[in-house]
């Protein structure tokens, strides 16, 4: 899987990126650097492409997604995650998951479905993909969502059945949701960061 590693202080969290449809691995190191400084930052390029756009699993149109390809890339992008932690001296279990749109997509599906040493997920505009009949226990994970009450792409139906799926797992879940559409927004960057600040705690 392509991706790039930047290292930096050891006793620091490691930031694990995943790109928006369209994006690559270079796409949200910017955005990680400045919420956490200090961090290491492992960068994920989607193995999807689409008209030329890498995503993370294939959609049939918005909104209409593969999911054969879903489960298969989650599984992919699981046992990537878990090589290049192998790789790299990276601790699992001190991982963030930073995510935007289809990346904080994928993201969630993860730690909604699969057994994972991974703990923490920060995920920008997301969105549940398919129905759920269970969820992972998930009790020592900590995520923190987002959501634009005015995003064409994902209904606050969509997102609060998320939310519901997190917590019935045990998560502790913090939502933040704001009048915009699906686009990044300074303030959701500034709750982000706090989130961040906190686990350290």
């Amino acid at each position: 899987m392509e991706h790039i590693f930047i290292k930096k202080a050891s006793d620091q969290p490691v930031l694990v990126l995943l790109h928006g449809t369209g994006g690559d691995e270079h796409s949200l190191v910017q955005i990680a650097e400045h919420l956490l400084p200090e961090a290491s930052i492992l960068s994920l390029r989607g193995r999807v492409s689409e008209n030329g756009m890498n995503r993370f699993f294939k959609r049939r149109a918005e909104g209409d997604f593969d999911l054969a390809s879903l489960e298969e890339e989650t599984d992919y992008l699981h046992g990537e995650i878990k090589t290049l932690a192998q790789e790299y001296s990276l601790e699992i279990s001190k991982m963030i998951l930073l995510g935007y749109s289809n990346g904080a997509n994928i993201g969630a599906h993860l730690l909604l479905t699969r057994e994972t040493p991974l703990k923490f997920g920060l995920f920008f505009h997301v969105m549940s993909l398919r129905e759920l009949e269970k969820v992972q226990a998930n009790e020592h994970q900590r995520v923190w969502l987002s959501h634009g009450t005015m995003d064409p792409l994902v209904t606050e139906e969509n997102y609060s059945l998320l939310l519901d799926y997190f917590r019935s797992g045990g998560s502790q879940v913090t939502d933040f949701s704001l009048p915009v559409g699906h686009g990044l927004h300074s303030k959701e960057i500034e709750s982000a960061q706090k989130w961040l600040n906190s686990l350290e705690g």
